[in-house]
């Protein structure tokens, strides 16, 4: 439902096939999706590096440059995400005794192209084994299209610009020689996922219809995963809503499911919409219906709400007013004793009218606000201020 910043991890597995000492290596590149994705706004990617030896074989890993491309109606704006091989590491195997990696950096030598690098500045390099995999680096990706292919492709050596994986040997004279080797096979992935966060509840429809002076809302689900319960929201505005009910959901439905709710107590001018929260707290909210209603029972105007309720004692009070003319009235402010401690003049037109009210010279309690014309007035709503 809510949907919440998305991270899913994306590993680069290279495998190297190569001798003990150095030669021409084989190396092998893929990409493998190793963990669920996660959803909330915006989404993103995580993609992981990592490199590791062909069995029965190791090598000292020492400079290496990874350049692929990406579909970019799916995948935009690559950046580091973390570097997980960098900085000073201790007790190194290699004649030197340590390797020191410099930070990472990200660059997109050609439009549809982004090189990674990583540099060795001292040391002989990370040992790569048939048996671990070497964490390289972390990339990560915004989503622009989470239905589109990723066409996520390695550059080999023979395709400009070229990937490539640098090992590090002892000669016969006991000096450490850095080489790169010619990786040849490489693994593409062009998955399709479709729907990465799919919403754990699937609305078919939410409808609503004035009846006897109440308004009745309708909603059907298709399918749910953990969902909780729904809020429904009014307004009169279309902007400032406040909840009015909740209804609890199904949970778990693979069927379809339907749901009402009544509003005994609706305004001339009422938004609806519903906010659908999971059992993880996530949630998302529903698109907006208006239903009107012909039982106005105010004698001329009324308010329709007022907030924020409470307010702050430098605050205003905001007020959606209805009137059946144009007129002029007054908004007045009382006490719980019914005393009128403010008054303000106010003309308003046929329709809702939005009004304001400033309340900073009262002190902190409980009041009631009310429209008064000269043979009427309206119900009176009440609020709280508080001291911020």
């Amino acid at each position: 439902m809510g949907k919440a910043k998305l991270y899913l991890a994306i590993v680069f597995v290279l495998s190297i096939f190569i001798s003990a000492y150095a030669q021409n290596g084989v190396s092998e590149v893929r990409f493998a999706v190793t963990q669920e994705a996660t959803c909330e706004e915006p989404y993103g990617v995580l993609v992981d590096i990592e490199v590791k030896a062909a069995e029965g074989s190791s090598f000292f890993m020492s400079e290496q440059n990874y350049r692929f491309s990406f579909n970019r109606e799916a995948l935009a704006n690559p950046a580091i995400a973390e570097e997980l091989l960098t900085g000073f590491i201790p007790g190194g195997s290699g004649p030197l005794g340590f390797t020191l990696y410099s930070p990472h950096n990200l660059t997109g030598s050609l439009d549809t192209v982004v090189s990674y690098n990583v540099e060795l500045q001292g040391g002989d390099g990370v040992l790569a084994t048939d048996d671990r995999w070497i964490p390289v680096g972390r990339v990560g990706f915004d989503v622009l299209d989470e239905a589109a292919c990723f066409d996520l492709e390695f550059h080999p050596q023979a395709r400009f610009p070229p990937t490539f994986v640098g090992e590090v040997y002892i000669d016969a004279n006991g000096v450490p020689v850095r080489v790169i080797t010619s990786e040849s096979i490489y693994g593409d992935l062009s998955r399709c996922f479709g729907e990465l966060c799919p919403l754990p509840v699937e609305l078919v429809s939410f409808t609503g219809e004035e009846r006897d002076c109440a308004t009745h809302l309708n909603w059907q689900t298709a399918t749910e995963t953990n969902s909780h319960f729904f809020v429904v929201e009014r307004s009169a505005d279309g902007i400032n809503y406040s909840e009015i009910g909740r209804v609890d959901a199904a949970g778990n439905s693979q069927t379809f499911v339907n749901y009402n709710f009544t509003d005994t107590n609706p305004n001339i001018q009422n938004y609806y919409r519903l906010k659908q929260v999971d059992l993880d707290g996530t949630y998302e909210y529903t698109e907006v219906i208006r239903i009107n209603t012909t039982c106005f029972d105010g004698t001329v105007s009324d308010i329709l709400d007022i907030y924020p309720n409470p307010v702050s004692s430098a605050g205003q009070i905001n007020m959606n007013v209805f009137s059946k003319i144009n007129q002029s009235a007054h908004i007045n402010i009382l006490n719980v004793e019914g005393k009128t401690l403010l008054t303000k003049q106010i003309n308003m037109i046929e329709g809702v009218n939005a009004l304001h009210y400033s309340v900073a010279g009262l002190a902190a309690g409980t009041y009631f606000i009310r429209l008064e014309g000269d043979d009427w007035h309206s119900s009176a709503q009440k609020f709280i201020k508080v001291n911020d």
